[in-house]
């Protein structure tokens, strides 16, 4: 696989604005690959499912994906490791999900600015009548933003989620960015990354044509840098499997 690099026009659109797209990342047949594999892995509970890599080898895979991680490094200039990861499926009118709220998603992982940052990657096409996502552009600048956090999700009485709440923690949108909301539109294979500061959030999928948005949202957390693993996904470091031992003796030598 053949990895590929964002360049100094990527970088000075995501410091300005807090995100970056980079179009027909994955394949066709990628894609269908792990919409069978989301659907096998969570059967008939069709709903938001964080840490899906723990059920599945290939969404694990997909966190050590070449191309993503050669993107994300090269937009961050740092070397970066996989975290965790949160499964939407989209599924129009669904009574399990009710899409998100106007959020930072710094909020849950607690890390340094700038240091953490997410990678949506989409399997289906999310337009504005499905939900896609909406970015309020620049808004990481402000850094944490005061917010009204509320249950994200509904559990059984052995723990099951058994449906998702809106997701995200209430940011309270500032006045000046009230009316620059943005909805950024995704094909399929498309991802965009975005700074963990950035005011974003999704509609609840009520398409009568879109049947469903399926994305998957891959987190990363600069090399070094400390975050806070989270009482319910309890996020850990995840191994890239790409360290090569002769680099290091080469770079140790220099």
């Amino acid at each position: 696989m053949t990895k590929i690099y964002s360049n100094d026009k990527d970088r000075q659109f995501y410091n300005k604005n807090g995100y970056v797209v980079f179009r027909s990342v994955l394949t066709e047949k990628e894609c269908d690959v792990y919409i069978k594999e989301s659907h096998r892995v969570c059967k008939k509970n069709l709903t938001v499912t964080s840490n899906i890599y723990r059920k599945s080898k290939k969404f694990e895979n997909l966190l050590r994906h070449k191309k993503i991680l050669s993107l994300a490094d090269s937009l961050l200039k740092w070397r970066v490791i996989p975290i965790g990861d949160i499964f939407f499926f989209g599924k129009s009118k669904s009574k399990k999900e009710n899409g998100s709220v106007p959020h930072q998603d710094n909020y849950a992982q607690r890390a340094e600015y700038g240091a953490f940052m997410a990678c949506g990657v989409y399997f289906d096409e999310a337009l504005e009548d499905n939900g896609a996502l909406r970015v309020f552009p620049g808004s990481h600048k402000l850094g944490e933003i005061k917010s009204n956090p509320k249950p994200n999700w509904v559990y059984s009485k052995s723990g099951k989620i058994l449906r998702a709440n809106p997701i995200g923690n209430n940011t309270i949108i500032p006045k000046k960015f009230k009316n620059k909301e943005k909805i950024v539109e995704l094909g399929r294979g498309d991802v965009l990354f975005f700074h963990a500061h950035l005011i974003h959030y999704a509609k609840k999928n009520n398409s009568n044509t879109k049947k469903y948005r399926r994305a998957c949202y891959l987190k990363y957390i600069k090399n070094g840098y400390a975050f806070w693993p989270g009482w319910t996904e309890r996020r850990v470091l995840i191994d890239r499997n790409d360290f090569n031992p002769k680099n290091f003796q080469k770079s140790s030598k220099v």
